[in-house]
């Protein structure tokens, strides 16, 4: 039989944001969020200044917000560990309290103070790059999942030194991307999507209401990407339409992981009628289009399993005329 796997794999992309002010609006929810196959969701936030919330103002509670309205019925747990003014190197001292005992995703947005040290000559980037290995390592150590988040620039335009420390800024974003492509971790760029949109701040770099909101965008999103590729649960769904219409009908798989997948289609008696996919498919979710014009109209059977022997699943199907 005739048929096709269309791979949709995961949707992301930075949330359409709105002033605080703005009613009804928010994040467009991943597709992938209702085939997470955890229970609860945790994040613990880990930095300096921005992390830690600035004249009332953080992004941890946006970050929760989106959360909870995506990811309904789970439980979700945003921890803050920021302390303002913090180096890369002070914050190593904190670091293993604040994980302990932890599970989850663990997002890392320091070394702005670093780069303010190294333009005036108290620090090397050197010192920046074996501190946040050193970060990383410690994370993975605990099994936590980490996010690398990249630096916004200070607002430079009219101060020559903070010009000097953005060429820095620049530095050692370009490390972090280094780090977290030589470890296959995950980065958040906040750098990126600010770019020099000096109204989302407040001061000389810390976020306004509208930058902490985009900030906890950017950071959903990377966290769904991770969800998308590491934990999704096996799904099948009912075919649909129920009974097929002209002999055609449409199921919906989500892999975890890549697999062979065989889907049979047997009578209700338990004979074999038609073998229409034997294929390897990829983590994400796919649309299975089925041809079932050849088979006379009753009730069937179709059973998917993989070839690892993880997933397997047997559901009904109607063909009428």
């Amino acid at each position: 039989m005739k048929f096709l796997i269309s791979a949709l794999f995961y949707i992301f992309f930075i949330g359409i944001y709105f002033d605080a002010g703005a009613q009804g609006m928010g994040v467009s929810c991943p597709e992938s969020a209702q085939y997470y196959s955890k229970d609860s969701i945790n994040v613990i936030t880990f930095g300096a200044s921005t992390v830690e919330g600035v004249k009332g103002l953080e992004f941890q509670s946006y970050l929760a917000q989106n959360f909870g309205r995506c990811y309904v019925n789970k439980m979700i747990r945003v921890e803050k560990y920021g302390v303002g003014g913090e180096t890369t190197g002070q914050s190593l001292f904190r670091l293993n309290s604040a994980i302990a005992g932890k599970t989850g995703f663990v997002v890392i947005l320091v070394g702005a103070n670093d780069a303010v040290r190294i333009e005036a000559g108290r620090q090397s980037i050197a010192e920046t790059e074996a501190n946040m290995r050193t970060i990383i390592n410690t994370v993975l150590n605990q099994k936590l999942i980490p996010l690398i988040c990249t630096l916004q620039f200070f607002d430079d335009r009219n101060n020559a030194r903070l010009r000097r420390v953005n060429n820095v800024i620049i530095q050692i974003n370009a490390l972090y991307r280094k780090i977290v492509q030589e470890n296959g971790i995950y980065l958040a760029d906040i750098n990126r999507v600010f770019r020099r949109d000096f109204s989302l701040y407040q001061d000389d770099v810390h976020p306004n209401a509208r930058g902490y909101r985009l900030i906890s965008y950017v950071i959903f999103d990377t966290i769904n990407k991770i969800i998308a590729e590491r934990f999704l649960q096996f799904t099948v769904s009912q075919n649909y339409p129920n009974p097929a219409i002209n002999g055609y009908t449409s199921i919906d798989l989500v892999m975890p992981e890549s697999d062979k997948i065989e889907l049979k289609i047997y009578s209700i008696q338990g004979k074999l009628m038609s073998f229409p996919i034997n294929e390897y498919l990829n983590t994400g979710k796919h649309v299975v289009k089925l041809d079932l014009s050849q088979l006379p109209a009753g009730i069937y059977i179709y059973k998917i399993t993989s070839s690892s022997g993880l997933y397997s699943t047997t559901k009904k199907i109607i063909v009428s005329r």
